[in-house]
């Protein structure tokens, strides 16, 4: 292991080892994205701190030097934290397990987080509806919502999504994405919902009808609580279409060959 995870491992912080080192590698991840995203909100307030300090007409040297102390020292704790990550998830890439937790960390970790080229994005829920009112209906209290059916999971991940820091310190973090397929217009489709977030929509693909979505849905179930589950989803909803594209009426079922292959597709990216 590298020194600098060695180093954290024993140090001021150090975790409670089980003889499951898989799962103490997990759970080092996990406090470290805590670490991250508690680090990140002390560098937004640190940021409004100093700008504040400084926009007054007269600003006080002291309360402005412990400002852009604060903000540095917020920013540190940042890098460090996201460098220990980087070190981490290297070091089980390149474990190269060929089963278990790992072997699904790492395939989660191989991807990147980034919003896939194929995926369209709407930033609000409600304009994913208005653009097309065959998305939409409404519920028993008269709420305009998604017509979609939502059965393969409440739970999938992305890196930067996943890190709710009121929730308990867990190797697997849950996610806060849901898959869905509207059956009107014939979309898979992907959106956040949890508290103070966003309601962002990914339209991942068109022009399915049930079985062939249900196909590509339900083989991809069981990855929901891999890291970057979405991504792969993304990419093997894009597989799909690309399958659709070349003649073939419906992806080979239960083989996992479509998400393997557009994992496999999106590491080369």
């Amino acid at each position: 292991m590298p020194p600098t995870l060695t180093q954290h491992l024993l140090g001021e912080k150090a975790l409670r080892l089980t003889a499951e080192a898989a799962d103490d590698l997990l759970m080092m991840d996990a406090a470290l994205r805590a670490d991250a995203a508690d680090a990140l909100e002390h560098v937004d307030s640190a940021e409004r701190r100093l700008v504040a300090t400084r926009s007054t007409t007269t600003p006080d040297s002291r309360a402005l030097e412990d400002a852009v102390r604060l903000h540095g020292e917020a920013v540190r704790r940042l890098d460090q934290a996201r460098a220990l990550i980087d070190d981490l998830r290297r070091f089980v890439v390149d474990l190269d397990a060929p089963d278990g937790a790992l072997h699904a960390a790492a395939q989660g970790w191989r991807l990147s987080p980034a919003v896939p080229a194929q995926v369209t994005v709407f930033d609000d829920e409600t304009l994913f509806l208005t653009v097309d009112a065959r998305r939409a209906t409404t519920t028993g209290l008269g709420v305009f919502t998604t017509a979609g059916v939502e059965e393969w999971g409440w739970a999938w991940r992305r890196d930067g999504d996943d890190d709710d820091l009121s929730a308990p310190l867990q190797p697997d973090r849950c996610g806060r994405w849901v898959l869905g397929y509207l059956p009107a217009t014939e979309e898979i489709y992907a959106v956040l919902r949890g508290a103070g977030l966003p309601s962002q929509v990914w339209l991942l693909g068109r022009g399915f009808d049930a079985d062939t979505a249900h196909a590509v849905l339900d083989d991809l179930a069981p990855r929901m609580a891999w890291p970057n589950s979405l991504i792969a989803a993304a990419g093997a909803v894009h597989a799909a279409v690309l399958w659709r594209s070349r003649g073939h009426v419906r992806p080979a079922a239960s083989t996992g060959s479509i998400a393997e292959a557009s994992t496999d597709e999106d590491t080369r990216r």
